[in-house]
């Protein structure tokens, strides 16, 4: 692209601030700590994501990958999570790479450590020990259950989260009307291992605001559990405050359909849909043609039509037989009703709106080729979010890092690599 001669590219967000990502070691993969890492990385943070030697972070080891043949350097998930970090690798069972570790911690702002607690505590990587020696540090403990809770050396995972906090249980939101066959169901993806990673990140920028005034560090914990407690703000407020033998407590006790559900079929697919709103309904009845049921009393109010779900949904269902996902999109949109097709991955990638709006983000990388991905969560103007390169290979940057950065000496790197110690 070319550039006017005194073209300055603008600055970044989080520039000047150092960050260590450490490794999780659980053999299921975990991956909170790279997602933390990355939205940090994305807007400008110098970002050190430490691996084990020769097996790479557990995110390298699923795919898709690229040509459908399996390589630790273009999985997709890989070549997402870790776009703008520096790579090293690290055996942080030997007391030689925990002490480079050490090393790199001293000149960092943030430490992101995914590690189960007990594992931390014994290699001497737990808050604890890490503050004693690095004050000013600020140690984010991004674990299952929380570094102090009850369950702190249990197994977790996104699914234990997912259905333990009451997400799960949940889901889906206002369609079962059959308990004993609807069982709750699991989130797609790793929805829990990402929000717990956005949680992390925001909770690491909370405390090193906190640092500018008090000039020190602190221990940021961040339960995988709790993160996920965390999206259902009302049932805990209903939990803390409702009468047992309130409405509403009842319908967020017993999953059983008691309202509008959010998407229905149409003749190629789901459709989300609502017409709750007085405004909504109006626009709705424009849609449908001004049919004179409408216009009934039973359906005059948004209280009175919450008594008359039932007949609401099955017009809605008898509107949405004779359309395609597209067209019912369009109509409701033009009305201004909320209405949106339920899109496959595939359809997300083809998106219109999206590549309007410039979402997807191309870059070349040096094994995966061409590569594209989602590009920024949020769009701000004087410090953009910006992909300057692209995932690390496995230890790319040790000899820049341990060498020229840290002044290991030569010989000392190549006897720690011949040892597969980094």
């Amino acid at each position: 692209m070319a550039r006017f001669p005194d073209y300055k590219e603008p600055p970044e967000a989080l520039s000047g601030l150092s960050v260590v990502e450490l490794p999780s070691l659980d053999p299921m993969p975990f991956l909170a700590a790279a997602m933390a890492a990355k939205s940090m990385a994305d807007f400008g943070a110098e970002v050190i994501k430490v691996e084990p030697p020769i097996i790479g972070a557990r995110e390298r080891q699923l795919g898709p990958f690229r040509d459908e043949m399996p390589d630790p350097e273009t999985g997709g998930l890989h070549l997402y999570l870790n776009t703008n970090k520096l790579g090293v690798t690290l055996d942080l069972e030997d007391s030689r790479a925990r002490e480079v570790l050490m090393r790199m911690l001293a000149g960092a702002d943030i430490v992101l450590n995914p590690l189960a607690p007990a594992l931390s505590a014994r290699l001497g990587l737990d808050f604890a020990a890490l503050a004693a020696r690095f004050p000013k540090l600020i140690i984010v403990s991004v674990t299952f259950f929380g570094t102090d809770s009850p369950y702190r050396d249990n197994r977790g995972g996104d699914l234990v989260a997912t259905h333990m906090s009451g997400v799960g249980f949940e889901t889906p939101w206002h369609q079962v009307t059959d308990p004993k066959n609807q069982p709750p169901l699991k989130l797609a993806g790793r929805q829990a291992d990402y929000l717990t990673g956005y949680t992390a990140a925001a909770a690491a920028m909370c405390a090193l605001f906190d640092r500018k005034n008090s000039g020190r560090g602190q221990h940021v914990d961040v339960s995988q559990w709790l993160a996920m407690v965390s999206m259902l703000r009302p049932n805990i407020g209903v939990y803390s405050h409702e009468s047992r033998e309130a409405p509403i407590f009842e319908r967020t006790r017993a999953r059983l359909k008691r309202g509008a559900q959010w998407v229905y079929p149409s003749t190629d697919g789901w459709v989300s849909f609502n017409a709750g709103t007085d405004r909504f309904w109006r626009g709705w009845k424009n849609v449908m043609g001004k049919p004179d049921w409408m216009d009934a009393e039973m359906f005059g109010s948004p209280l009175a039509r919450a008594g008359h779900i039932d007949a609401i949904e099955a017009a809605i269902v008898d509107w949405l037989s004779t359309e395609t996902r597209q067209s019912a999109f369009e109509k409701a949109q033009a009305e201004h009703v909320p209405c949106f097709p339920v899109h496959t991955c595939s359809e997300v990638a083809a998106n219109p709106q999206y590549a309007a709006r410039g979402f997807f983000a191309d870059h070349d990388h040096p094994t995966a080729r061409e590569v594209r991905m989602p590009g920024a969560p949020c769009r701000m103007s004087a410090t953009p979010w910006r992909l300057k390169r692209g995932a690390p290979r496995l230890g790319e940057h040790n000899r820049a890092i341990m060498i020229d950065r840290l002044h290991i000496a030569p010989g000392e790197f190549d006897a720690l690599k011949a040892a597969r110690v980094i």
